[in-house]
């Protein structure tokens, strides 16, 4: 159900100690002034949230944007042909929504809740405030969408080039470096995605990324638990994703 987010929500001086800290150890955010970086929080409500909890739909005007302190966002839309296209999660440390706060335009795709999740929010009026009054906040953002596109360059190369098997291990490796925890098993990556989602997110089938993950297991490389994945093999998996 969509609820937007509440202006009673208490300010960001309510994150704990652990959640404060992985924004200024993310890589871009770290880099701002440290001013620069309280600022952005000060203004911050915090938004303890249950999975699937929906943020924005497509088409939904810009209201904030959106610091993910715990937990994880995803980035999802339908395609007109019925598909469902799976953009990315994100998780903590990262930001999103900034494009439509500062162009003013719709929302590109839902976001919604992966799992249970600390969400800090900056209303749009406040961030545009803050990047008047910060020119130095206002470049970073410029910094940060090269990054993205750059990414987003890679990724359709990918997708365009790469066998399936390879686009398999590189994305269950780069979960794994945003998502893994050490466990019993190896890395656990436990993010209630299913085998559905992960196909969204490379744009195969189903059936196909299923079978590639049973060889993957196969080659005892991952180690698959409903919708939790375990990472046995890192060297192996990086192995198959960079060959």
């Amino acid at each position: 159900m969509h609820r937007p987010p509440s202006s009673a929500a208490p300010p960001a001086s309510q994150l704990l100690p652990e959640e404060a800290a992985v924004f200024h150890r993310n890589r871009w955010f770290g880099r701002l002034p440290e001013v620069v970086r309280h600022q952005v929080l000060a203004l911050c409500r915090v938004q303890r949230l249950p999975a699937g909890h929906v943020l924005a739909r497509r088409g939904d005007p810009a209201g904030a944007w959106y610091g993910v302190a715990a937990g994880a966002l995803s980035l999802c839309s339908v395609l007109p042909d019925g598909r469902s296209f799976r953009l990315n999660v994100i998780g903590p440390g990262r930001w999103w929504g900034d494009i439509a706060v500062i162009d003013g335009k719709v929302q590109d795709l839902d976001i919604q809740t992966q799992m249970a999740t600390t969400l800090l929010s900056l209303p749009r009026a406040d961030m545009l405030d803050l990047m008047q009054a910060r020119p130095d906040l206002r470049d970073a953002l410029l910094q940060l969408q090269c990054e993205r596109l750059r990414h987003l360059f890679r990724r359709t190369e990918e997708l365009q080039a790469l066998p399936l098997h390879q686009s398999v291990a590189r994305l269950v490796r780069r979960l794994g470096r945003e998502f893994g925890q050490a466990g019993e098993h190896g890395l656990c990556i436990d993010l209630n995605l299913t085998q559905s989602d992960l196909a969204a997110m490379i744009g195969a089938s189903r059936q196909r990324v299923n079978a590639s993950l049973r060889q993957l297991h196969k080659q005892q490389v991952i180690e698959l638990q409903s919708t939790r994945l375990w990472i046995r093999d890192e060297v192996a998996l990086r192995a198959i994703a960079d060959a």
